[in-house]
């Protein structure tokens, strides 16, 4: 008997890899009209572990398109238990936020509780305009208001691995999107 979970795929590899392409293409568009005060590039803010992938990909093809950028990779970590009581954000830096155009980027926003954590941390720094990106959106499963930019994919209910998101750790080095099946 195998470990392996079964998994079906949702999104091919290569729709994952064209929907990225499309999202830096408007990104870099909006991001070229944006004209802070700073001048400083925009700032790509990364929910590690598993936007990390997503967010390589995206701020190399905004780069293609001549778009400057910066980035800070912050670590969010979730009171455990049945009710988040807090997001923790670990190598956080406002200061950097200030004035500056700041797009954060996640790999998924489910209940969006985390990301909505994040972006109200952001915009208590103070920036000229916050805007998200997320690789994959699950509306259904939304337990708070979130107003997302820029959405790869919207997806059903399941726990989705690949492309950066886990399972225990394993499976995000698959380049596709996965649902688990058992």
């Amino acid at each position: 008997m195998s470990d392996a979970p079964r998994l079906r795929e949702v999104v091919p590899a290569e729709r994952v890899r064209a929907r990225i392409v499309e999202l830096a293409a408007e990104i870099a568009t909006v991001l070229g009209t944006d004209a802070p005060a700073s001048r400083a590039p925009p700032l790509f803010i990364v929910i590690a572990e598993g936007a990390r992938r997503f967010a390589e990909a995206l701020l190399g093809e905004t780069a293609r398109r001549g778009v400057p950028a910066d980035s800070m990779v912050v670590r969010a970590r979730r009171t455990v238990g049945q009710q988040l009581v807090a997001v923790e954000l670990e190598a956080f830096d406002a200061d950097r936020c200030a004035g500056r155009s700041v797009v954060i980027v996640d790999d998924i926003a489910d209940e969006g509780r985390t990301l909505a954590a994040v972006l109200a941390r952001v915009a208590a720094a103070a920036p000229a305009r916050v805007r998200t990106a997320v690789l994959v959106s699950k509306l259904a499963r939304r337990a708070v208001t979130l107003s997302l930019d820029w959405i790869g994919f919207e997806l059903a209910d399941g726990w989705l691995v690949g492309f950066g998101m886990d399972l225990d750790g394993r499976l995000r080095e698959l380049d596709g999107l996965f649902v688990v099946e058992g």
